[in-house]
């Protein structure tokens, strides 16, 4: 039996020696406070008290496979690692002399800061000791010098956990004295680092006007892996969590690189995150508005797509969602039991099967593959209220015309197919000769790639109108299409039945939801637009909100499928073969 035992270890051994974690999600949203309970001794609570408003958290089922994961959980739990990003930041300043930090911090504030003032207070401060440690700028220039291998010395190698401990206490001081300067200092001069550095390589003065290199979109988390290798190369077996990521291309990287990476986004109702914001770190109405239009991916800069922040496209592309109520001050037990949850499906796929919510997202996730969308994907289920499924939808054009992504500037401009093209698009010069510009300017670009050029039909229209018209797409949008399912195919009614969509309902489609009786819209977008203000809040009978918990997409199966059925496993620990 003890042989039997050590080859069932083998099975889960990768998983045991090696977990890689994300975290991803809007500032005020908890992403800290996750790093910071798994990079601790973590006690996960009993399911008796995880609740929120009052009511229990898991309920039914899910309060048994709550209780069987938190066993495991605890039973295998060590300390994560944890890797801030606002810490390597740190690094690239401390690399670069007072003068120019001075300088680049002046001007990332919009309303302008005196550059003597910082420039004193980085030579009587925390940056100009932090550049005099021992041995701190020797481990530093070889983590950032991307050219060479690491090759720490011995004496560098056992030092290693002190500097990353040095780099995060810096990264306080320095925080508090920019702060000092300025109560927003902080947080302008280090995403605007953020986007030097994607930019440029390093920290750059002039970053904004200076040329775009490509390769820089992933020096920081190519500065994060080597720093993941040598917690590997000397720690052996380690999990590592990463705060936070905040643009997209970054979570790529991951994605690409690590097989045990889960991007996990942390969620927080808007409502308890301005409320925090505003009591504990002090946040103005208008400054929470700013914070969450340049995390939308908003940003009015060159190349902004690659080298900003876009926390909502983070957040469609997690693995993992978490819901972190705020409305309690270091109350933290329902984000602690969803970490136990995830944490032991992490060790060992397949404990438990996954909670309703997560079954019928899956469906919808899934769903959105189907999209002929050039621009984003989204995919809906509509079901009764017992969650049982009766229509699925994806944004697309209606049934027997040509998906956008079939289309082509060139078939457009050359073929005269009246079934791909409509007779405006075949007729209006004005149209035509926008999309041959837009022809000419792509081709030019992009020669030799064998790439089918599609085009958005609604860009080109109202780039000629001067207009943002939502009327001009020609595709419906996923839960419009799911609830013509319901019609199409003479389904049953589905009052007090549920919405799921991978993104969040617009205030079109949330009209309809209402009209047909929807009494619950869940939803994984967490920037909703005015459709919950406008729509859903209103009338007598609105639909409750309910921002998605769980795993999706690759996540769901990395998670729920198990390596081996469960009774196989337990019937080989008992055999004596």
């Amino acid at each position: 039996m003890r042989k039997n035992n050590e080859t069932i270890s083998k099975l889960f051994l990768a998983r045991q020696e090696f977990i890689l974690v994300g975290l991803t999600g809007r500032t005020g949203s908890g992403c800290t406070t996750a790093a910071n309970i798994l990079e601790s001794d973590a006690s996960f609570p009993d399911v008796s008290s995880v609740r929120t408003e009052g009511e229990p958290f898991y309920k039914g089922n899910d309060a048994r496979r709550y209780s069987i994961l938190k066993k495991y959980a605890q039973q295998n739990f060590k300390k994560f690692y944890s890797i801030k990003v606002s810490d390597l930041i740190s690094a690239y300043f401390l690399s670069r002399d007072p003068p120019e930090v001075a300088k680049f911090i002046a001007q990332s504030h919009p309303g302008g800061i005196n550059e003597n003032m910082i420039l004193q207070s980085l030579l009587g401060g925390s940056f100009s000791k932090m550049k005099k440690a021992p041995n701190f700028q020797s481990v530093l220039g070889k983590i950032l010098n991307h050219d060479a291998p690491i090759a720490l010395t011995e004496s560098e190698k056992k030092k290693f956990l002190q500097f990353l401990g040095m780099a995060r206490s810096f990264t306080q001081k320095f925080k508090n004295e920019l702060n000092t300067i300025d109560s927003d200092l902080y947080i302008y001069t280090y995403q605007a680092a953020g986007n030097s550095i994607r930019r440029r390589g390093y920290i750059d003065v002039n970053y904004k006007e200076r040329e775009f290199i490509p390769d820089n979109i992933y020096h920081l988390p190519e500065t994060i892996n080597r720093i993941i290798k040598l917690l590997r190369k000397i720690k052996g077996d380690v999990f590592i969590v990463i705060d936070a990521i905040r643009n997209p291309y970054e979570a790529r990287f991951f994605k690409d690189r690590y097989a045990a990476f889960y991007l996990i986004s942390v969620n927080a109702p808007n409502d308890d995150r301005k409320t925090y914001l505003q009591n504990v770190h002090k946040f103005s109405v208008e400054k929470f508005d700013e914070i969450e239009k340049r995390e939308s991916g908003k940003t009015k800069i060159s190349n902004a797509d690659f080298v900003s922040q876009n926390v909502k496209k983070c957040i469609e592309m997690a693995d993992i969602h978490l819901f972190n109520p705020r409305n309690e001050l270091e109350n933290n037990n329902v984000l602690k039991a969803q970490l136990a949850w995830y944490f032991a499906l992490m060790l060992h796929p397949g404990l438990v099967s996954p909670r309703t919510i997560e079954r019928v997202m899956q469906v919808a996730y899934t769903a959105k593959s189907n999209s002929g969308c050039i621009s984003r994907q989204v995919g809906a289920v509509v079901t009764d209220e017992n969650n049982s499924i009766k229509a699925i939808g994806w944004n697309d054009v209606a049934k027997g015309q040509v998906p956008c992504s079939l289309r082509s500037l060139k078939g457009l401009l050359n073929d005269f197919d009246e079934i791909a093209y409509s007779r405006y698009e075949r007729n209006s010069e004005e149209f035509r000769t926008r999309a041959k510009d837009q022809y000419i300017a792509i081709t030019t670009a992009d020669k030799s790639s064998g790439r089918n050029h599609a085009y958005c039909f609604k860009d080109i229209k109202n780039n000629i109108d001067s207009k943002g018209n939502q009327v001009h797409t020609r595709a419906l949008h996923a839960e419009e299409n799911a609830f013509l399912q319901l019609t199409k195919h003479g389904g049953m009614g589905v009052i007090g039945g549920k919405l799921y969509t991978t993104a969040s309902p617009c205030e079109l489609c949330a009209k309809k939801a209402y009209q047909l009786g929807i009494k619950e819209i869940v939803y994984i977008d967490p920037y909703p637009g005015i459709a919950t203000d406008h729509i859903i809040s209103i009338g007598e009978n609105p639909p409750g909100l309910i921002q998605f918990m769980g795993a999706v997409g690759k996540g769901y199966h990395q998670l729920y499928e198990p390596i081996l059925p469960y009774k196989d496993e337990l019937d080989y620990l008992l055999s004596n073969d």
